[in-house]
């Protein structure tokens, strides 16, 4: 080969390689990648942020979160940096998937969506409770959305029998109608769970599909409100208490009597200060 011809290829090398840098195929280019995906606390409905580490992330390309609602592109990103939400619509293992336009994988993360939890805190202890979204998810996601709205902050257990039930989640401190109440939602009794000691159930009337606001954690082991049929269709339970069971046996102590034109009223206010999700 003589100097002419490797003079020609080293100018035509390097036409290709400016080539490649303009079009965005080199190093610098204009591509996206995904290198890391970063997982914050995931907490069932709701809104969850994950972030997404690399380069030109500002460049269009493609996330999917599976079992998610409402994935969102939050603002105020960067090429190395961009944050996506949205909110679990499931518990156990979801998964996080970047691609680019055209289909390539970027980056996968998958991550843990644990049972939801709440902190109720009495003015007679604390209690957490674990809640069932995959046997009672109308009954959990009802519960919830009145948690999320601070809608049993300041109300009170109205009902104390002992052996049997507490209950609330309709009055508050002034003694007056919880106001915020939505429409009644469907009947979840046969779903396996048992009203067993220290299980939360949705109160309702004698209609099935008539539980809103109110609440009741079972005393004792209830087998008589639990489903039976069509024609005996018990009453939803949607948790149970994990932490701070003794606080409902410190309640059915307390004396009741008739006020308010309710039976079986505590005679001492027993108060809900605030019920909070905290997983």
């Amino acid at each position: 080969m003589n100097k002419i011809q490797t003079w020609m290829k080293c100018v035509a090398l390097f036409m290709v390689c400016m080539c490649l840098l303009s079009c965005g195929g080199g190093r610098g280019g204009s591509l996206p990648a995904v290198t890391e995906i970063l997982v914050d606390q995931v907490r069932y409905g709701q809104t969850s942020t994950f972030r997404l580490l690399g380069i030109n992330l500002t460049q269009d390309f493609q996330v999917s979160i599976s079992n998610c609602t409402g994935l969102t592109v939050l603002n105020g990103g960067s090429d190395a940096e961009q944050d996506v939400s949205c909110s679990p619509s499931m518990v156990g293992v979801g998964q996080i998937t970047t691609q680019t336009t055209d289909g390539r994988v970027m980056a996968v993360k998958s991550f843990e969506v644990p049972n939801p939890q709440v902190k109720i805190s009495t003015n007679f202890g604390d209690m957490t409770v674990e809640l069932n979204a995959t046997l009672a998810p109308v009954t959990v996601n009802n519960y919830l959305k009145y948690v999320n709205a601070n809608f049993y902050n300041n109300t009170i257990f109205h009902r104390l029998i002992a052996q049997f039930v507490v209950q609330g989640g309709w009055i508050n401190t002034a003694m007056a109608e919880q106001a915020g109440a939505r429409a009644p939602i469907a009947l979840e009794s046969n779903n396996g769970l048992k009203n067993t000691r220290g299980s939360i159930g949705m109160a309702r009337t004698s209609a099935p599909n008539s539980a809103s606001t109110q609440f009741y954690f079972n005393l004792v082991d209830n087998p008589k409100l639990d489903y039976q049929s069509e024609a005996a269709p018990g009453y939803a339970v949607f948790g149970r208490i994990i932490e701070g069971l003794g606080v409902i046996d410190i309640m059915a102590q307390i004396t009741t009597a008739s006020l308010y034109g309710l039976e079986n009223f505590p005679t001492s206010n027993v108060v809900i200060k605030s019920v909070v999700q905290i997983k």
